[in-house]
């Protein structure tokens, strides 16, 4: 709609003056993730007009709330002139990544992707995977995305709800694949929205989630509106560091990836080397974090400190799975910096005198991403660092 509506018992506004241009009697509207289930009785068959509908399942609808309608085809652009100018606007006020929501084919991402390098910006774009469309178009979905969202709810709706494990499944291994984030939201603790303790099937699925290769996992209801959202987050980082812990992937991961093989080829190395010399921590260094992107990608075993000199860089670095970000003051790709995070982690009781390290890191001219050298140090007693053998 172009102006505001109130709404009533009776009668719902939606944003898009489109709908029942498109829609006919008998199919189904859903609202709300699917909770309201209506259904067509006539639609007017012009832009901007009504959509009589009787209530199926029915119950209490706030503002905003996402309307599905299984089986339509929708001409509804996946990026409008509103989201153009959030896209703008959260580029402007410094955010970490940009998500992309009810993306269909890869085109539906390229607005935002030519947004982000108009304005000159390194922030990654999340393809959210909810709408079977999508599905038909994975692969080259995720070839074009930075990282993918498995949007539970609106899929829910939009595939039956008994073919969502498996879609997610499938996308978890196409992003494993790819050494993509991969972030599995909606409805993961729905029942601390009003309850202060989880269910134990919302356990069993997150932890199901990163066990199955999930490098993150998202509150949306329980934090927007719920009744604790502290406890809400705190179980989950509870039952996600419990997960994590027993999972292992590395054997389940290709020795090389395919995408980008030439500047994962080092990455690969050093989470070898990390694993054969028992090293007890890799060290990272990367400016814009695509090093650490390729590094996590192949989810070693051991933990992993990704070195930055920009905030913005350490910031997204944390969504990366088993990676801590540190920020220094200077980067010079070389061993003062590394040295210096060395000295820095054994303060922090994080490297042990005796350990030793694996560093990874581009030479002073190397472009974004190029990672080049990978180096084996053992940890002194002071916390100098030396090459080990």
């Amino acid at each position: 709609v172009e102006e505001m509506l109130d709404a009533s018992s009776t009668d719902l506004p939606v944003e898009y003056a489109g709908l029942s241009a498109e829609l006919k009697a008998g199919d189904p509207v859903l609202i709300a993730d699917g909770l309201i289930r209506l259904v067509v009785n006539e639609a007017a068959g012009v832009a901007g007009g009504t959509v009589a509908c009787t209530v199926e399942d029915g119950g209490p609808v706030s503002a905003r709330k996402g309307v599905n309608v299984p089986g339509t085809m929708v001409d509804l652009p996946a990026i409008g002139p509103n989201d153009r100018a959030a896209i703008a606007h959260a580029l402007q006020e410094g955010a970490d990544y940009l998500a992309v929501s009810y993306v269909r084919t890869p085109g539906d991402l390229q607005p935002a992707i030519d947004a982000v390098k108009a304005a000159g910006k390194h922030v990654p774009v999340i393809a959210k995977i909810e709408h079977p469309m999508a599905l038909e178009h994975l692969d080259d979905i995720l070839n074009l995305a930075d990282a993918v969202m498995v949007a539970r709810g609106d899929l829910g709706v939009e595939i039956p709800l008994e073919d969502v494990p498996m879609a997610q499944q499938r996308i978890i291994d196409g992003a494993l694949q790819r050494g993509m984030i991969v972030i599995v939201a909606t409805q993961m603790l729905e029942t601390m929205t009003l309850n202060p303790r989880p269910t134990r099937a919302e356990v069993s699925d997150i932890s199901s989630a990163i066990r199955n290769g999930a490098t993150a996992v998202m509150l949306s209801g329980e934090t927007a509106s719920g009744d604790y959202p502290l406890a809400a987050v705190q179980t989950m980082a509870k039952i996600a560091q419990a997960a994590d812990t027993g999972f292992q992937s590395y054997d389940r991961r290709p020795s090389a990836l395919a995408r980008f093989r030439s500047t994962r080829s080092v990455a690969h190395a050093g989470v070898e080397l990390a694993k054969i010399s028992e090293a007890s921590r890799i060290i990272v260094a990367t400016q814009h974090g695509n090093a650490a992107r390729l590094v996590a990608g192949y989810r070693p075993p051991t933990p992993v400190t990704a070195i930055s000199d920009r905030i913005r860089a350490a910031r997204r670095i944390q969504l990366l799975p088993g990676v801590e970000s540190l920020l220094v003051e200077e980067y010079d790709r070389g061993s003062q910096t590394m040295q210096a995070a060395v000295e820095t982690l054994v303060k922090q009781g994080t490297v042990l005198p005796g350990q030793r390290v694996v560093a990874i890191s581009g030479s002073p001219k190397a472009i974004s991403g190029a990672t080049s050298t990978v180096r084996l140090y053992k940890v002194e007693k002071d916390g100098s660092i030396r090459g080990a053998e």
